[in-house]
């Protein structure tokens, strides 16, 4: 009996649900990453692997099973085919197989259906304009200096030097929604760590044309303290998302852009900075992407070029305020 026991714990162990369940547990990823192939294996990898040998998993199953996918989610499937290929190419590693499948090109990418347009300069402005003054910073940093959500809502006094300019990144918040959460916008518990790649922790500066606001919103609504947090919540623990979305939503109904999202604002820093000839790598330092690794091997990003580069943008947005007054 004892050997049947073993020989079924193996046998179990070594089927595709089984061995995703180490791969995540072992493989040191971060609790987002963790949730994300989780949802991934449960709505579309295990219905049809779950059971299924690791040794059966053959170029031609994957190929059923990738037709039996729904064509519109080109996305998630393309994302559900690269978590498969990972879990075979780490069997194959640890000799649980012989040899992953050949990768099937293009399984891993999906077109690019929408291409999200920048917001314009008189767009963001208005945005500015639409919401509380204690979001204005917000709005700002991430439309000029790139900043994602969780990076700015992270962020603390300690992190700020409001008379260079600078901002240094090395904290981000995960949102994952409370348990049992019905609520299309629900509250949400807070995880905080780093970036999810080294690439993330950058320092980056705010154009001067923005430091009077840098300064004075250290002054007038940051929490107290060099661990108070730059964007406080009512009760000076993080602003709440929908806090924020609600009056995002309403900002960018007066800007005429209802398609915009917080995170699409960034594509206006990256795309301002790459007018001014910022290379590919320096775009890569600005906005923390792990892309282009090979290619910022050999051209390293400063912090005195990003200052440049920020100070580029800031007699841009000068620029147009002046021909704005003059008009």
């Amino acid at each position: 009996k004892a050997a049947e026991e073993k020989r079924r714990r193996e046998t179990e162990y070594n089927t595709v649900g089984g061995y995703a369940e180490r791969f995540l547990a072992e493989r040191g990823l971060r609790a987002t990453t963790v949730r994300g192939y989780r949802i991934l294996l449960r709505t579309r990898i295990l219905p049809w692997f779950a059971d299924m040998p690791l040794v059966d998993v053959t170029l031609s199953e994957i190929k059923r099973w990738r037709a039996s996918l729904d064509p519109e989610t080109e996305s998630s499937n393309a994302a559900a085919y690269r978590v498969l290929r990972a879990l075979l190419v780490a069997a194959e590693e640890e000799e649980l197989i012989f040899r992953a499948p050949p990768k099937i090109r293009g399984a891993g990418s999906s077109r690019v259906k929408r291409i999200v347009r920048p917001a314009t300069l008189e767009e963001i402005s208005a945005i500015v304009d639409a919401v509380p003054p204690r979001l204005r910073l917000f709005v700002v940093l991430a439309a000029f200096v790139g900043l994602r959500e969780g990076e700015l809502l992270e962020l603390r006094r300690s992190d700020i030097d409001g008379i260079a300019g600078r901002v240094s990144v090395s904290r981000t918040i995960d949102k994952e929604p409370l348990p049992g959460a019905t609520d299309p916008c629900p509250n949400y518990s807070r995880g905080i760590g780093p970036p999810k790649t080294r690439s993330g922790i950058r320092v980056v500066h705010v154009p001067p044309p923005f430091l009077p606001m840098l300064q004075r919103h250290l002054l007038e609504y940051a929490a107290p303290g060099g661990e108070g947090l730059l964007f406080p919540g009512d009760r000076t623990d993080h602003m709440s998302t929908r806090f924020l979305m609600d009056r995002f939503r309403e900002a960018r109904k007066a800007a005429d852009r209802p398609d915009l999202t917080i995170h699409h604002l960034r594509h206006t820093a990256l795309t301002i900075a790459g007018q001014h000839g910022a290379t590919a790598a320096e775009l890569q330092a600005r906005a923390g992407h792990a892309s282009q690794a090979a290619m910022a091997i050999y051209q390293h990003a400063t912090l005195d070029r990003d200052k440049l580069l920020a100070d580029q943008i800031g007699a841009t947005y000068e620029a147009w305020v002046e021909g704005r007054s003059t008009s």
